[in-house]
């Protein structure tokens, strides 16, 4: 079961959050209840540090980093010792590299799922959706922040409050931080303006959590979304925010979209995969989608019904900047509401103009050297045949061309466009080899002819650009679909993992394993981290926050437990595949589970077969052996009244053999009947205390010298069974007792009503049932040797078919101890009336 979180939210530190926590620790533990730290920082403050000396604490974790000593809770020592609560103290706090996790929320969530109750502490200016709305009114940036999802795990908070001219007071006096840190804080953070509109935003966000719990039972399971623009730069971070406050005030699913229109570099690829993550640890699913901007956002809108988008509105850098997709989206889908969020960019965010056209390499240059010459070369030619100067023009404009497919560089765009009139001008115009021109259509020429150059080259740039994309797009699709086809035609396990693994290879172009979740130690470097996921089911390593710095991403093939691991290389193109990556897994954790659910149907079409045999012998010599036993019991009979004295003891003991293998052979019969007929259609209403004088006239016969008695109230008590199986029951059971007591015990049968059922019990006071042999006595051929006759020990038929035949009476059989000696068997029955 998980565990539960509390959590003690102040507006600053200093507010006591610690000092409150602690507290409630002491009631806890004189409640009887186990707490214990797992890691509390008492700032050097002494009533805070007084309040530990008596709560248990687990030793911490010291981890070694660049000459560095970190301290830092130990997460396995707290999960095996379980206790029933743990104190983590700053839920926020990043933990020292080379942790397990990257945070410590991280470390409580771990806990929780280990079945741990966790008091943690938190200030507000810590919650992720908050960050830009504090960093606003404060100027402060705050590195450690909680992804909202934790607050919304929890099941009860607590607001520790203190007026902010009282908060100021206590840092003045230095009980909060050190003299020197303490002045610094009151001119920043902590000024009485930013103190109260922080505790102000606490109450309020506190209101909505507690509201969020409260109507959590009550929401309408028509799901809503807002959908938020995604993109490669940093300023998209607020818009992310910011829609999930709104996805949050609306309570709506939220989406962030993002559209592929053009390859990425290595640092917008990282930016890119960082908003992801961001938006994920706000409770959003991130899509990918590919195409003109506007218009894919557009129709997956329409599509999905979702009426509301949140933006970012961008940041002009230039004059020569194009339309935004603001105007375009509102131009195109006016029914659909958008949500304009300010650029938080920074000017020092904020390239220079024409810097990434400045990127132009010597091999760039020698690449449109080489495609000039060429082209001059030809014209050249064409000019010694006396072929038109249109000719000569066509010839440059294809070498533009063919240095845009060429030449990554922007700033080959404008290169490419001057070479080719320069070269035009200094080797075809008048006069030839120089850059004078005397005709006054030149300059109209020239003109023409490098705006043409310029538009060339810029579209077919981008269509080069979308053309890889597309590539891409189409590499990912085709290896999804290939996947699928072959997962079709893989007949066992072996098979999907040599399929998956070629497929994830395939997809990455990186040597992709697949580990069972048994053969972890094959990988003694990742070992460790291997049996976490196993353990956990969650994915780790690269692009995770658990295990980040590992070169490798871990991700579980689950079922109903994880039977499998993908060990995928890190590469930067992981943000890009993780999509297909996830849909691929869950492709192969299906073809898993059919390959399986097939194994098991063929199995127990096997074991029906088995069965079916087994019963059709079971019933074919029962029958053979239950003729002559028939004519045996009736020939003793007539022969009883011929013997003598000596030869009458002789006839009973053949006789009982007879009966007793005759019981046996019905016993059979019964079992095989009832594990292949399910028909209730014998089912009667029938008085109780018929059934139980019947089964008595067919046991007491048997008894020898023991005493069987008859115990029944005087109502009459009806209820709905199968007669003859139900007199099967109470001669099994007899037959137990008689075959388990010695022979001057007593036997009673014992019928009473209790509530709504009647109790039916058959008591000896015979050798009894030993606590070990309870557990399996009605297992099927399950015997014992404490028998008054070892001569003829049973089959462990009789006791387990009584279990069944009550199975099909929806009750069951029980077992205890009669006191002294003894045992007594029962069940109960529904009642279906009782006459007085």
């Amino acid at each position: 079961m998980k565990g539960k979180l509390k959590i003690y939210i102040g507006y600053a530190a200093g507010v006591g959050k610690t000092y409150r926590m602690l507290r409630d620790a002491h009631d806890l533990i004189d409640k009887g209840i186990d707490v214990r730290i797992g890691y509390v920082e008492p700032h050097q403050r002494p009533a805070t540090t007084a309040l530990t000396h008596a709560i248990d604490a687990f030793p911490l974790k010291t981890i070694h980093y660049n000459q560095h000593t970190f301290h830092e809770p130990d997460i396995d020592a707290i999960i095996e010792a379980q206790p029933d609560v743990v104190l983590i103290d700053e839920l926020a706090h990043h933990n020292a590299p080379g942790s397990r996790h990257d945070k410590r929320y991280q470390d409580v969530e771990e806990l929780l799922q280990s079945g741990i109750n966790v008091y943690t502490t938190l200030n507000i200016q810590h919650i992720e959706s908050l960050y830009h709305i504090i960093h606003h009114f404060t100027k402060v940036e705050i590195s450690e922040r909680v992804p909202d999802r934790i607050i919304k795990q929890a099941d009860s908070f607590e607001f520790v409050d203190i007026e902010p001219i009282d908060l100021q007071a206590r840092m003045k006096e230095g009980k909060i931080y050190q003299e020197s840190q303490a002045q610094r804080a009151l001119d920043s953070f902590f000024q009485l303006d930013h103190l109260i509109q922080l505790r102000e935003l606490a109450l309020r966000e506190l209101a909505n959590f507690i509201d969020a719990k409260m109507a959590e039972v009550g929401l309408d399971n028509e799901e809503q979304v807002i959908a938020v623009g995604i993109s490669p730069y940093a300023q998209n971070m607020k818009v992310i925010r910011h829609a999930a406050r709104l996805a949050q005030a609306f309570k709506c699913n939220l989406t962030g979209i993002y559209i592929e229109s053009r390859a990425l570099e290595t640092e917008e690829i990282r930016q890119l995969d960082m908003n992801r993550k961001l938006l994920e640890s706000l409770g959003g699913r991130f899509i990918s989608l590919y195409g003109e901007e506007s218009e894919q956002l557009g129709e997956w809108c329409t599509a999905n019904r979702v009426s509301k988008v949140v933006l970012g509105r961008p940041v002009k850098t230039h004059i020569f900047q194009r339309y935004d997709i603001i105007s375009d989206f509102n131009t195109r889908y006016p029914n659909i509401d958008v949500y304009i969020i300010p650029s938080a960019g920074k000017k020092k965010e904020t390239q220079p103009l024409f810097t990434s056209w400045l990127q132009f390499q010597t091999v760039d240059l020698m690449k449109l050297i080489l495609i000039m010459t060429i082209c001059t070369v030809i014209s050249l030619v064409m000019y010694e045949y006396n072929l038109n100067e249109s000719n000569t023009i066509t010839i440059y404009m294809l070498g533009v061309i063919l240095s845009a497919l060429w030449i990554r560089s922007k700033l080959n765009v404008l290169l490419s466009s001057i070479s080719a009139v320069l070269m035009f001008n200094y080797f075809f115009t008048t006069p030839r080899f120089s850059f004078e021109a005397y005709r006054e259509d030149y300059p109209t020429t020239f003109t023409v002819m490098f705006i043409c150059g310029m538009i060339m080259s810029t579209v077919v740039r981008k269509v080069t650009e979308q053309t890889k994309v597309a590539k891409e797009k189409t590499y990912r699709t085709e290896v999804l679909l290939e996947t699928n086809k072959l997962l079709i035609q893989s007949v066992d396990e072996q098979a999907v993992i040599k399929t998956m693994t070629q497929q994830f290879s395939k997809l990455t172009q990186e040597n992709v394993m697949i580990i069972s979740a048994d053969q972890t130690q094959t990988l003694p470097k990742l070992e460790a981290h291997l049996k976490w996921v196993v353990y956990h089911q969650q994915e780790a390593g690269y692009s995770t926050e658990t295990f980040p710095g590992l070169a490798y991403y871990l991700l579980p093939v689950n079922q109903q437990e994880c039977t499998h691991i993908i060990v995928i290389p890190a590469s930067e193109q992981l943000a890009f595949e993780k999509e297909i990556i996830l849909s691929m897994a869950i492709d192969m954790t299906n073809t898993l589970e059919k390959i399986n659910l097939y194994k098991k149907n063929k199995q127990q079409e096997k074991e029906k077969e088995r069965e079916k045999a087994r019963s059709t012998f079971l019933k074919s010599i029962s029958h053979d052996i239950r003729t002559p036993l028939t004519a045996m019991i009736g020939n003793l009979d007539v022969l009883e009244g011929g013997m003598n004295a000596q030869q009458k003891p002789i006839l009973k003991s053949i006789k009982e053999d007879a009966t007793w293998l005759n019981n046996m052979v019905n016993n059979i019969l019964t079992v095989t009947k009832i594990d292949h007929d399910d028909d209730n259609a014998h089912h009667q209403i029938i008085v109780l205390s018929e059934v139980i004088y019947t089964a008595y006239q067919l046991t007491v016969k048997r008894a020898g010298i023991r005493t069987i008695h008859i115990e029944e109230p005087d109502e009459i008590l009806l209820v709905k069974i199968d007669e003859k199986m139900m007199t099967q029951v109470l001669i099994n059971l007899v037959e137990n007792a008689i075959k388990y007591t010695p022979e001057d015990a007593v036997i009673t049968i014992r019928c009473r009503q209790e509530q709504e059922s009647a109790v039916i019990e058959v008591q000896d006071n015979g050798y009894g049932v030993d606590e070990a042999m309870q557990e399996r006595i009605f297992d099927q051929y399950y015997t014992s040797d404490n028998t008054s006759d070892r001569s003829r020990k049973g089959l462990g038929l009789g006791l387990y078919l009584c279990q069944m035949i009550l199975k099909r009476h929806d009750s069951s059989l029980y077992i205890k101890k009669n006191e002294p000696n003894g045992a007594i068997f029962g069940f109960k029955l529904p009642l279906e009336k009782v006459i007085n």
